[in-house]
């Protein structure tokens, strides 16, 4: 039984040892596989967290663009309203002249504006002031119109098929498409 026993623990001993070479084999092999992962996530991170710095950068950019742009919005509507403001204090100075320069203010849109036998509308506030006579120092044949125009100064010259609104609202509004851009360097006040 010595020999058998031999054969036995012959073969026991061959398999001890061939598990421990397996086993070392498996060591190595996991211990490789742990690196080879550990460099791979080392990578990973670096490639995250260059694309994460990059996407922190681009982000930075886009608020900055956006804060600037917004600015330029703020800054083009104060402009907006400083020169509609403008505008709105030429209307006003306008609807509070007095008599006087309210009737000079008539007579030069009629002296500019109209045309032989136009009829003349006028405000009930100027209706005291332009009358017939009045009228007819401009040698064109001008009639004064029966009915008011509503509006707060001006006047609305109607001719066969046509009207034109001399109103101050019209006159101011035509005068600030003709003007704005030079008001608006007068007040240093240009698009950026």
């Amino acid at each position: 039984m010595n020999g058998k026993e031999n054969i036995i623990n012959k073969i026991l001993s061959d398999a001890d040892a061939r598990c421990e070479e397996i086993i070392s084999s498996a060591h190595t092999r996991a211990n490789a596989l742990v690196e080879e992962t550990r460099e791979q996530v080392a990578k990973d991170r670096e490639a995250l967290d260059a694309k994460l710095s990059l996407n922190c950068a681009e982000r930075e950019r886009n608020a900055i663009s956006n804060a600037e742009l917004d600015a330029k919005k703020y800054r083009l509507n104060a402009k907006q309203a400083l020169i509609a403001r403008c505008y709105d204090e030429v209307h006003e100075r306008l609807a509070r002249l007095n008599d006087e320069d309210r009737l000079d203010l008539i007579g030069a849109l009629i002296e500019k504006h109209s045309e032989r036998g136009e009829t003349v509308y006028v405000t009930a506030k100027d209706a005291k002031l332009v009358t017939q006579l009045w009228l007819n120092g401009f040698e064109r044949g001008l009639k004064l119109g029966n009915r008011r125009i509503v509006a707060d100064g001006g006047i609305v010259l109607e001719g066969e098929g046509y009207e034109k609104d001399l109103t101050l609202n019209s006159v101011v509004r035509y005068l600030r498409e003709q003007t704005e851009t030079q008001v608006a360097t007068l007040l240093g006040v240009r698009d950026e």
